[in-house]
């Protein structure tokens, strides 16, 4: 035996004495990070989750159809006669006072009406009273021709299920069986977009915003299975509370609290008595965590954090649980070494912006960082800290490094300081098209009616912004969310041989080429006069709201402009394109220093 513990002990011995001393080097190094960065996380005994949208539906009624709707007999036709008979009187868009002889039936049966099925997403991570789109289409059985300039009536909206998935005595039954109201939808529809020759285009639509939350909806923590406890649960709420709280200001968040204000809000004593006024989630208005049981935490997204909440879920995953946790100095001084390292900067900037306004001091250094990847973490991290010390690298960065854009034009917006306002508005100016957009999106997000902005509701059709600063001329408008033409640069100009018809619109150019004649001829209408206008688009887009055109109409008539090249720039849709934080990271790799 001891023979055999010998000639182990030699072999053992070989082997190490074998390995490269550089080798040996790199595995005691990596040993000693792995130590250093043991550190008990959030991530360590819980997950996010209720992270996907939650579909509600609905039977509604929309109405100012040109006789071409119907209201088919049914299931759903049946849903929509007992909520018009309770629901008469007009409550914010329900249904307006009608004389007492005009019978649901009637209304049902009138042609410009039409039975609808409505359908959306409250999306994770919702409030009470965020807005949201919601779909719209025909039931089985529906005669509608189209949908084309309806107003869709308030809308309850909620989850339902099959009867026969509640109960074995109804496993034979195809009904179905809606829940409480989570939502409700109304406002106009956006019907037909870009003049599509299938006429099934013209039966169903889009209210942008049109969808309202109910509910506030919160994200879920779930306990791993080997800390399921409520003592562990709470403690995780508590620590969430403390570091990330709605006050963007908040003082919780700042280097100054001392050591004894923290050990007060940490034991739960403040949250406490925060609890007073109760959301059916079980969350006071100031709480951002609460235990729901030993298995679960609702979790809401804090104001800093609020037009990016994959970046919230990202740092709270990564927040240590303890803050009197003895390794912590030892954690600080890694993360800061490994800031400076493009392959690990992003990853340590978060974690580092996870211990709070103590760790700005630490992301200072990346700012000088000659490794654009390096200033980018550092500096998006300090904007969701509160500071304002990165806002210069923000609005840099993305000039030369347009996968940025996203990223940093969010991130000053939800810093929202003076100096992040005038950052966005010029990069509205900017040479490049895509920063222009990104930094419209940001912008706009943060307050729509900003004055560099330039924006203007055209007869209650869509939104029109000018932003005349711009160098190079483009028109951008949207296809979600939001009604929205954006004319950047100055001099937008139809061509002198233009000749379209949009609908029931027509955009001709005058003989002597300086002048734009929009008309509209409705079959079974009385003419309307026509409105002639300057070659200016906008003017054009104007003169066609006036008729009537909804926005619908305008975004087919902005298609057709381009594709035929009637414009002396380019028209284009365009969205805000989502960049994962892992294709970023493979990016930087490919950064250099000094660019």
């Amino acid at each position: 035996m001891l023979r055999l513990v010998g000639a182990l002990g030699l072999t053992c011995l070989f082997f190490t004495g074998c390995v490269d001393p550089q080798k040996r080097l790199e595995l005691a190094e990596e040993a000693e990070r792995k130590r250093d960065l043991d550190v008990r996380i959030v991530a360590d005994v819980a997950v996010f989750d209720n992270t996907a949208p939650l579909q509600v539906h609905g039977v509604g009624l929309v109405t100012g159809l040109q006789g071409t709707g119907h209201s088919p007999a049914g299931y759903y036709r049946g849903i929509m006669e007992q909520y018009l008979l309770k629901n008469r009187g007009p409550r914010g868009g329900e249904l307006r006072n009608l004389p007492n002889e005009q019978s649901v039936r009637k209304i049902l049966d009138n042609p410009d009406n039409c039975l609808v099925i409505v359908k959306a997403e409250i999306p994770p991570g919702a409030r009470k009273g965020d807005r949201f789109d919601a779909d719209v289409s025909l039931p089985d059985g529906s005669k509608a021709i189209s949908l084309a300039g309806g107003q869709l009536l308030l809308t309850w909206l909620r989850v339902y299920q099959a009867k026969s998935e509640l109960s074995a005595r109804h496993e034979s039954s195809n009904q179905l069986v809606g829940g409480h109201v989570l939502a409700h939808a109304k406002g106009p529809l956006v019907v037909g977009f870009g003049g599509s020759v299938d006429l099934h285009e013209l039966k169903r639509g889009k209210v942008w915003l049109g969808g309202t939350s109910r509910i506030h909806r919160p994200y879920a923590l779930i306990m791993r299975n080997d800390d399921k406890s409520v003592r562990i649960a709470n403690g995780v709420a508590e620590r969430i509370n403390f570091m990330y709280q709605d006050d963007p200001h908040s003082k919780a968040r700042h280097a100054d609290f001392t050591v004894r204000e923290k050990r007060i809000l940490l034991t739960g004593a403040v949250t406490k008595d925060l609890n007073h006024a109760h959301d059916p989630t079980g969350m006071s208005q100031t709480d951002m965590a609460k235990a729901a049981s030993k298995d679960m935490i609702n979790v809401r997204v804090p104001f800093a954090y609020r037009f990016d909440h994959g970046h919230f879920l990202h740092v709270a995953s990564v927040t240590p649980l303890r803050a009197s946790d003895p390794k912590l100095m030892t954690y600080r001084k890694r993360l800061k070494n490994m800031l400076l390292d493009p392959k690990d900067t992003i990853l340590s900037a978060r974690r580092l912006e996870a211990m709070g306004r103590d760790s700005i001091d630490l992301l200072k250094p990346g700012l000088q960082s000659d490794h654009p990847l390096v200033r980018f973490a550092s500096a998006e991290s300090l904007a969701y800290l509160g500071s304002t010390l990165g806002v210069e690298e923000l609005a840099q960065l993305p000039r030369k490094h347009p996968i940025l854009a996203r990223h940093c034009t969010l991130a000053l917006a939800n810093l929202g300081e003076s100096i992040c306002r005038q950052k966005l508005g010029a990069m509205l100016v900017s040479d490049d098209r895509a920063l222009r957009c990104a930094a419209f999106h940001a912008l706009s997000l943060l307050d729509e009616e900003d004055p560099r902005l330039g924006g203007q509701f055209v007869n209650e059709a869509f939104w029109l912004y000018r932003i005349p600063g711009a160098p190079s001329p483009m028109v951008f408008y949207s296809t979600s969310k939001r009604p929205q033409v954006v004319l950047f640069g100055r001099n937008i100009q139809l061509a002198k041989d233009t000749r379209l018809i949009v609908g029931d619109y027509t955009v001709v150019c005058t003989k002597e080429g300086d002048k734009i004649q929009v008309k509209r001829i409705t079959l079974g209408r009385d003419p309307i006069q026509p409105v002639t206008c300057s070659t200016r688009l906008d003017d054009v887009l104007a003169a066609l709201t006036d008729l009537g055109a909804t926005y619908a109409d305008v975004v087919t008539f902005l298609r057709l402009v381009n594709d035929r090249q009637y414009a002396n720039y380019p028209v284009v849709s365009w969205t805000v394109p989502e960049v994962a934080l892992t294709t970023i990271i493979q990016a930087g790799r490919e950064m250099k220093n000094g660019e």
